[in-house]
């Protein structure tokens, strides 16, 4: 499999990015908050025979590089940024994001703003705005910022939202953790505080103007997520499906890895169809 190891310098920040495959078609994969493009591992190994897939550390995260300016990265510098990622990496065929957590959020106002750039949208524990669940998360994370104790918020995540996955990935968020340093640590703690600031994401977005063919999949153990948020996009977003998957919380096929089948059929085995059926 060709693989590129890049790093995309864009005004203040460096982003490193990893491109797999060589497809038409891309596969763009966009993270949650905290989470470094090594949580699509099993994503590439899924799919880059179907697609070009690039995986990235948003700026504040991970290896990336804020180079100036401060710690907080505003959504619309997040939607900059991969707009500059997409057209550096985009093949010239369909583009389909795939978001996580947040990474939905940003994935679905990116097709919003530009819905003719994207055709498909896989958004992966989605919701519309932070619920309370969420909202004493981030509160209890800015006392553990504030006392510097970064590594406890691993315990929080794992003990609000994680006890679900499997010891591997405890392991790994309780490493990342662990390895934060100050940098990543304000610019993550920057992003809590402004999240409980933020508004509805149809409040924010036009959700109407989505053209993506769009898959929702929740799971239905999510508590930090409100589950009537995904019908409520249903209704807005024109060709949209949603996914209610029991016993599953937020981190989906990390906890359930079969599911990554569910996405092979709505991103590989109906497109393809779909295709097959135009060209006749």
């Amino acid at each position: 499999m060709k693989t590129i190891k890049g790093t995309l310098d864009f005004g203040r920040f460096d982003v490193p990015y990893r491109q797999y495959g060589e497809h038409e078609n891309l596969l763009m994969c966009v993270s949650g908050a905290l989470q470094t493009m090594a949580i699509w591992r099993s994503m590439v190994k899924r799919f880059a025979d179907h697609f070009t897939v690039v995986v990235f550390d948003m700026p504040g995260i991970g290896r990336s590089n804020i180079k100036s300016g401060p710690a907080h990265v505003t959504v619309q510098e997040q939607l900059e940024t991969l707009h500059a990622l997409i057209e550096k990496t985009h093949p010239g065929g369909d583009v389909t994001l795939a978001g996580c957590s947040w990474g939905t959020a940003i994935a679905t106002a990116y097709a919003a703003l530009r819905p003719d750039a994207v055709q498909h949208l896989v958004l992966s524990s989605f919701g519309m705005k932070t619920n309370a669940v969420m909202a004493d998360i981030v509160q209890r994370a800015l006392v553990l910022y504030h006392k510097g104790d970064y590594a406890r918020g691993a315990d929080l995540i794992l003990e609000m939202f994680g006890n679900q996955i499997g010891e591997s990935y405890k392991r790994q968020i309780i490493a990342q953790f662990e390895q934060l340093n100050d940098a990543h640590a304000e610019a993550f703690y920057a992003h809590c505080r402004n999240i409980l600031k933020l508004g509805r994401l149809d409040e924010l977005f036009d959700l109407t103007r989505i053209k993506a063919r769009t898959l929702i999949v929740n799971g239905a153990n999510d508590t930090i997520v409100d589950l009537e948020d995904m019908y409520i996009a249903k209704r807005l977003i024109p060709n949209c499906e949603v996914r209610l998957i029991p016993d599953v919380g937020h981190f989906l096929h990390f906890e359930r890895p079969e599911l990554l089948e569910d996405y092979a059929e709505f991103m590989v085995v109906r497109e393809t169809t779909t295709r097959r059926m135009v060209s006749v």
